[in-house]
């Protein structure tokens, strides 16, 4: 075989490598977020860096947490069930192809985090193995961090962010790693972003709280 002839195919294969898309269902570190969509009192409360999540087309989306998430009084576990209701968690910016727990588009844009439980009714029966939630929703029309929005409002302002009649929710399953960062297979075709931060009940000393976010895959109802 031409040995110029291999050479050329190597040098094209090299190049080729170079300009190689990322590689599907990873994740990277990235700075404050700066987007101004987002009050500065929210801002003001976000973890100093996010993480950037890549899907099989590209970047997907970046997430920050919450530097602190208030628990409800007297909780001192990092469980779901101690986060308030309705209590802002971080923000996301969707930049590319994606969708939320019921299959729903999500179109680039800017998002806030709330936490939600699933209502007990007939409607969500077999959807998902437990109640634990986040609801995206329109961050130019969420800005006052301190407030945790009631049941109705909130599903009514996620109802923005999927511009349909039903929310725009994220699954939360139970974290495997320790609170280490990753972006991991979690069964079922569901690939679940883990994430630390601290939380706190008012009178109790701060507590190691990681969370696990499905940002691809749906539910059996979706």
């Amino acid at each position: 075989m031409n040995s110029r002839w291999l050479i050329t195919m190597g040098l094209m294969a090299a190049v080729m490598g170079v300009f190689e898309a990322p590689a599907a269902n990873k994740f990277e570190s990235t700075g404050a977020c700066s987007s101004a969509e987002v009050s500065d009192e929210i801002k003001g409360i976000l973890q100093e860096q996010g993480v950037r999540v890549f899907g099989d087309k590209g970047p997907m989306c970046d997430i920050w947490l919450r530097k602190t998430l208030p628990l409800k009084a007297g909780s001192t576990t990092p469980e779901y069930g101690s986060l308030n209701t309705g209590e802002l968690i971080g923000v996301a910016i969707y930049s590319g192809s994606a969708g939320d727990f019921r299959g729903q588009e999500l179109k680039p844009g800017t998002y806030t985090i709330r936490y939600q439980t699933m209502p007990s009714d007939g409607n969500h029966m077999g959807v998902s193995p437990t109640q634990d939630y986040v609801l995206l929703c329109p961050a130019a029309l969420d800005k006052d961090p301190a407030k945790d929005v009631e049941y109705e409002a909130l599903v009514n302002m996620s109802r923005k962010a999927s511009g349909t009649n039903h929310p725009a929710p994220l699954y939360l399953v139970a974290p495997t790693s320790g609170g280490t960062t990753a972006f991991r297979d979690a069964g079922d075709g569901h690939w679940a972003l883990e994430l630390k931060t601290k939380a706190q009940a008012s009178g109790t000393a701060a507590i190691d709280f990681p969370l696990a976010i499905v940002l691809i895959g749906k539910g059996e109802g979706g």
